[in-house]
């Protein structure tokens, strides 16, 4: 306070001195307004790769509650896990929050990715077992944003709400390149078992590339192609399915798997079935046994894929692991057997062209035979 002011203060003259000089003083910056939090089940939000989510919410489970008996123990406990689950909205907030909670304190980190325009817009953790308000990004542009929230993998969450500004505008979220998704059935690989990230799992990378729509039912090591759970797969209608076994199939029997293969075909007889046999491993290099079933397999794999298209089912195809992901990879390991995020984008930058050609390629030659009119 100058020293005028200090000296007057204690008179009538100098209070109201120091009570002008305060009025003209500028206000504090004020703190931005609180978010809006919207539920899960708000209209505005759109679940995606979650087809049971309907009947199983505020549940972010992969597959019906009323399955858990059904399906075997290790394939429901990996069940309760939200791989490929995923929130889109689409608004003009400045910021974007999620209120979460983790189902269980567990050494991995369950991080939520956030895209905005398809560019990731930042990472949150839900550490620990406590209720958490995270924000992805804020004193953004105030500009129309289509965003998609990536849930964990491998990590049961419960999602509470997802926070924007209180006069945020929304509008529908753009619609996918097909109006049915890509069905993921599988094993640790598939599931993204060696991504850190949820977005970086090789079914997100490619779903992402192709504008496509997604359901990853990896089951770590539980995807052996069970009656029960092929039963489920096949309650959905799907532009594609994507089996990726792997080698936890087990013994390179071909019964279950070709069993699987003509359940699939007899339900859908027009989507592309493709089969991608095991990837390549360091433990390969290592243990002549798991060398030789993991070739074992690929040959049980491909041969079931081939022997179908060569009975005429063109839309059955082989994709080798070892073209999506070979020894020259080794680099882009997690550990011995699973990709990192780096390895799942090299595998989904892979196979987008043949996933491509077969979904996209008759729209493609419709549209070259009209310009040739």
């Amino acid at each position: 306070m100058p020293a005028i002011i200090c000296a007057l203060a204690g008179s009538a003259v100098g209070r109201s001195a120091v009570a002008a000089t305060n009025a003209a003083l500028p206000s504090p910056p004020a703190g931005p307004p609180p978010m809006k939090w919207i539920s899960l089940q708000d209209p505005r939000l759109q679940i995606c790769g979650l087809p049971w989510f309907n009947t199983n919410a505020p549940n972010l489970w992969r597959l019906p509650g009323n399955a858990k008996d059904m399906v075997p123990k290790a394939v429901w406990s990996r069940a309760l896990a939200p791989d490929g689950g995923r929130i889109r909205l689409s608004c003009n907030s400045t910021r974007l929050g999620i209120s979460v909670q983790a189902e269980h304190d567990q050494k991995k980190r369950a991080f939520l990715d956030a895209y905005s325009n398809g560019q990731s817009a930042g990472s949150v953790c839900a550490s620990g077992t406590q209720r958490l308000d995270l924000v992805f990004f804020e004193n953004k542009e105030r500009t129309q944003r289509d965003i998609t929230i990536y849930l964990p993998n491998n990590q049961q969450v419960q999602v509470f709400a997802i926070g924007v500004d209180a006069d945020a505008e929304f509008q529908a979220p753009p619609a996918f390149a097909r109006k049915r998704p890509i069905v993921c059935y599988g094993s640790s690989v598939l599931q993204g078992s060696g991504a850190a990230h949820p977005s970086t799992t090789y079914p997100a990378a490619l779903a992402r590339k192709l504008n496509l729509d997604f359901v990853n039912l990896g089951f770590g090591g539980a995807g052996k192609a069970e009656p029960e759970v092929v039963s489920l797969v096949n309650q959905l209608d799907a532009c594609a399915y994507l089996f990726d076994l792997g080698k936890s199939y087990g013994a390179p029997t071909p019964e279950r798997y070709s069993r699987m293969l003509d359940t699939i075909r007899a339900s859908h007889p027009d989507a592309p079935i493709f089969c991608v046999t095991p990837i390549y491993s360091i433990k390969e290099g290592k243990e002549p046994a798991y060398l030789k079933r993991s070739e074992d397999l690929r040959l049980m794999m491909r041969q079931a894929a081939n022997d179908r298209r060569q009975a005429g089912d063109k839309r059955m195809f082989a994709v080798e692991g070892l073209e999506l992901f070979g020894a020259a990879d080794r680099d882009a390991f997690s550990d011995e057997l699973h990709p990192n995020d780096e390895g799942n984008q090299r595998m989904a930058e892979r196979l987008a062209p043949a996933v491509k050609s077969a979904i996209f390629g008759q729209d493609h030659a419709s549209a070259e035979s009209g310009r040739s009119k």
